[in-house]
């Protein structure tokens, strides 16, 4: 509709003014009919780059969403680790404790070995000793004994 009275406006002035005054009002006019046409240009390149910015924003949502699940896994994760871990240091104390208690027998053990093997010994030496004693005490005493059983008897 504005164009409309512009128009008719303008030939209205056209009719009425000379040729330099015709050109000057038609310069006007020209200019006022293309810049709705150069803002509405302006607007649509806007109106693209708002609407690139709006589908910016929306990856960007989407991706943070993304991220968001992928650290709460990864937290979960990181749970079920701390879990773990947690079960493996009681089992390890479990069986340092285990340990020490074998440690413990068998430092038991090894004192009960050196008291048997000191006592094996001392058997051993006295054995020892008597074998030796029998070895030399019946032939002795058989001596003796023939000595005197001749002494007897005679």
């Amino acid at each position: 509709m504005k164009n409309k009275l512009y128009r008719e406006y303008s030939l209205k002035l056209i009719r009425r003014c000379s040729s330099v005054a015709r050109c000057v009002i038609f310069c006007l006019l020209f200019s006022l009919l293309f810049s709705p046409a150069a803002f509405a240009q302006d607007f649509s390149s806007l109106d693209s780059d708002l609407q690139q910015l709006e589908n910016l924003i929306n990856d960007t949502l989407v991706s943070t969403e993304e991220q968001q699940k992928l650290l709460d896994n990864l937290k979960s994760s990181l749970n079920a680790s701390g879990i773990l871990i947690a079960s493996y240091e009681n089992i390890i104390k479990e069986q340092e404790n285990l340990l020490q208690e074998l440690q413990t027998q068998l430092s038991e053990m090894s004192e009960t070995y050196k008291m048997r093997s000191s006592l094996s010994a001392r058997s051993a030496q006295s054995s020892k000793f008597w074998r030796n004693f029998t070895l030399i005490a019946i032939p002795v005493t058989a001596v003796i004994s023939g000595i005197i059983g001749y002494a007897v008897g005679r």
